[in-house]
């Protein structure tokens, strides 16, 4: 590592579809660097713990459950939190974030679309950290949350080693903005074992190069046929007003 780029991806009862589906499809499938592994957050026995998306009904077979994952030890690059109606619940079991917030700290890179951004504030490792979530229920569940700075206007937002994007869609854009922050093209791989950083800071690979990951994520958009939004702050859906039962509807 990093010869292979390892992202694991949580998954629980009513996960969005296409937040996990939209931008890892995306990275995952179009690359030899990233892998991805799902993780049941219910904890049953891989691969038992199979998990119902919102609305659609596809279902997923997770590779492990948390607590596989908490026992593995092999180091992996990034944690990866969907959101969707359940999400709700999963705010309100403190065993449950105590065991995200530990892979949380594991993982060099933290990215979340819609209200996964929710699920890390609860651990606690956004506290004073700016970060995004979907609009639909920004008003009603930011102010839970009353150490993160929150902000409305942004696709997704960047602070230290997290990356939050708004809803659903929007993490489509963010995924190709993750692409531009982590990928390494193969003549910079190596074996090189490199750890996250304790305070939620930003962990540059030493043999990173910007304009190579950019023009990888750029490339990535082109064979896929997407107008990627570059600009993060480029948000047509900041400011709408929102009906206040919208929480039902995410």
């Amino acid at each position: 590592m990093p010869l292979e780029h390892r992202i694991l991806a949580l998954v629980y009862h009513d996960f969005e579809a296409l937040d996990l589906f939209g931008p890892l499809g995306a990275i995952v499938s179009r690359s030899d660097y990233y892998t991805l592994e799902l993780v049941n957050v219910h904890n049953l026995e891989a691969p038992q713990g199979l998990e119902c998306s919102i609305k659609n009904s596809v279902r997923v077979v997770p590779n492990l459950s948390i607590a596989d994952a908490l026992k593995d030890p092999e180091p992996f690059d990034t944690l990866f939190i969907p959101g969707g109606l359940s999400m709700i619940h999963l705010l309100d079991d403190p065993m449950l974030l105590k065991k995200i917030g530990q892979l949380v700290d594991r993982a060099r890179n933290v990215f979340t679309v819609c209200t996964g951004s929710l699920i890390l504030a609860a651990t606690g490792r956004l506290n004073g950290r700016e970060a995004t979530c979907n609009k639909r229920v920004f008003d009603e569940m930011t102010p839970k949350y009353p150490d993160v700075k929150w902000k409305r206007q942004g696709r997704w937002v960047e602070d230290g080693k997290f990356l939050t994007s708004s809803g659903i869609t929007a993490g489509l854009d963010a995924g190709f903005a993750f692409l531009a922050k982590t990928y390494l093209a193969p003549e910079n791989r190596s074996d090189e074992v490199i750890l996250p950083s304790k305070n939620g800071d930003e962990v540059v690979l030493p043999k990173f190069d910007k304009k190579k990951a950019q023009e990888h994520a750029r490339f990535v958009a082109w064979t896929l046929e997407y107008k990627w939004n570059e600009d993060s702050s480029d948000d047509p859906f900041a400011g709408k007003p929102v009906s206040k039962t919208a929480l039902h509807y995410v």
